[in-house]
């Protein structure tokens, strides 16, 4: 069985630090301000059953800059990935690392894996559901610490929940499920047999989980109407070819059975379509988190992941999204590519309707049946500009670039 997981190997390069500059001075939280961090490991946050009633202490590892002197910090927790079947909090190291040196007291925390024979889809999506039960458990344990001891100065209006593959479907749920969404019966039950909506794997369910924001690594929801307006901003990063998560509603590759999820362009949709605050970078290739394995593009993901923090934390009231009327949009990833576009088309559309692409010079080079979401293969277009519009149909159209 395939291994659905991006074991990270971020470039130690990127924790190269400068001096420090507390506060929010344009380089606190945006930048590597710290040259040092101290870090406390094997903390136990909670304890619950898995699959296979096998009891387990839930543990995490803590880092923080290294004499700080600030009395108020915000929280990063990182969630590893592997498809809910492998991984170790060891695996996100470098980003609890990086982030420290940036200022943020950071966390990576276990969470059960699925320990049971894997039959089918429901198996994957208590997998899901005990997951986010324990990353909740996880944010709790410093929610309850900024209340008693305050031994980690958090300032819990500012706690971030991140996640690279699996783990970037759990902090997504740990952010836009609760129980005002529409949900399906089968994903409630599991919900009501695994502890509701705070979990069961903490005794400390009288406090909140306050998300301030999301940082998606190539993750999904199960369902993208999940968010909500007025929920927490979303930053996501995404392969545009990725088949393990796909990056719009798609089936993943990852199980030997159908699962069904909305990947980060779908998520990006919503976010856009609830006025919910956000910003998504796509990588132009066919692999599962490749733009962790490579520089200087690890380099980009992570400044454009701690510029959407920063802008989260210094400006007090970021430019929230206007909710867009995406009925009549043509969307195009990625956009530039080289060999294949994906055309997702107005959902109001019926079947009737032909895709048209001319190139530059207004030639008709390419006419496709309208099928809502459709893969085109563009490997052996020439280079330049063209452009996508659908026959009697009065929306405008889109233009890509062929590279």
């Amino acid at each position: 069985m395939k291994k659905a997981f991006c074991t990270l190997l971020i470039l130690m390069s990127i924790l190269t630090a400068t001096a420090q500059l507390p506060g929010c001075d344009g380089n606190r939280y945006r930048y590597n301000v710290f040259e040092a961090f101290d870090s406390t490991l094997n903390i136990q946050y909670g304890q619950n059953y898995t699959m296979n009633q096998v009891l387990q202490n839930l543990k995490m590892d803590i880092f923080e800059p290294k004499n700080d002197t600030a009395t108020k910090r915000p929280l990063a927790v990182f969630i590893h990935g592997g498809g809910f079947m492998w991984g170790t909090r060891q695996e996100t190291f470098s980003l609890c690392m990086l982030f420290a040196l940036k200022g943020y007291v950071t966390a990576t925390c276990d969470y059960r894996l699925i320990d049971v024979p894997l039959v089918d889809s429901l198996t994957v999506t208590e997998g899901m559901v005990q997951a986010v039960s324990d990353a909740k458990a996880a944010v709790r344990f410093f929610v309850e610490d900024a209340a008693t001891n305050n031994k980690y100065r958090i300032d819990t209006n500012y706690i971030f929940i991140s996640g690279v593959s699996a783990g970037g479907v759990t902090a997504s749920h740990v952010a836009y499920l609760n129980a005002s969404d529409n949900i399906p019966a089968y994903l409630s039950a599991l919900i009501s047999e695994n502890g509701g909506f705070t979990g069961n794997s903490s005794a400390n369910t009288h406090h909140t989980v306050p998300i301030k924001g999301v940082i998606n690594y190539s993750g999904a929801l199960w369902h993208k109407e999940f968010i909500s307006t007025g929920e927490p901003p979303l930053f996501s990063v995404h392969d545009s070819g990725d088949l393990t998560v796909p990056c719009f509603h798609g089936l993943t590759d990852a199980f030997p059975f159908p699962l069904y999820v909305d990947g980060s362009c779908a998520m990006q949709q919503e976010a856009n379509l609830k006025g919910v605050y956000n910003d998504i970078f796509i990588n132009n290739s066919s692999g599962h988190c490749t733009y962790f394995y490579y520089s200087p593009l690890v380099d980009t993901v992570m400044q454009k992941s701690a510029d959407f923090l920063y802008n989260l934390i210094c400006n007090y009231n970021p430019t929230v999204s206007v909710p867009k009327n995406i009925e009549n949009e043509i969307l195009i990833y990625p956009n530039p590519a080289r060999e294949w576009i994906d055309i997702r088309l107005p959902a109001q559309l019926n079947y009737e309707v032909q895709i048209h692409i001319f190139n530059s010079s207004g030639i008709l080079v390419k006419e496709i049946e309208n099928n809502l979401f459709t893969q085109v293969n563009i490997s052996g277009f020439p280079p330049g500009l063209y452009f996508v519009h659908l026959k009697n149909h009065p929306g405008p159209s889109q233009k890509f670039v062929k590279l």
